[in-house]
């Protein structure tokens, strides 16, 4: 869970360092956006989610976790909208998704082991 919200924030950052370059159209801007704020909600989750592991409550941080991967999911499609637009994150939208479902499987292991 700390990789994926430290991929998330730098994924932030990424996202705010490409919008100010002013480099890409009007579509990408707005896909842009949408994953800026997507992953903004995402870090709050992952916050979330790390605070329900602790105290236990597997269950909600598992949906969260799932959450957050439905966010990375999100993102990516925002993209295909436009017929032959490159999905710009594709790599950290990639990154996130597979590191929220390995925590998913983590929580998963944790929560089945007999206290």
């Amino acid at each position: 869970m700390e990789l994926a919200l430290a991929n998330a924030t730098n994924t932030i950052s990424t996202i705010e360092n490409m919008l100010s370059s002013k480099e890409f159209d009007p579509f990408a801007i707005d896909c842009l956006k949408d994953c800026l704020e997507l992953y903004a909600d995402a870090i709050a989750m992952l916050v979330d989610a790390f605070t329900a592991y602790l105290s236990e409550y597997f269950d909600i941080a598992t949906v969260l976790m799932r959450t957050v991967m439905d966010a990375a999911s999100t993102c990516d499609e925002g993209f295909t909208e436009k017929k032959g637009e490159l999905t710009l994150l594709a790599k950290e939208n990639y990154n996130l998704f597979q590191l929220s479902d390995i925590s998913s499987c983590i929580i998963k292991q944790v929560s089945s082991v007999p206290s």
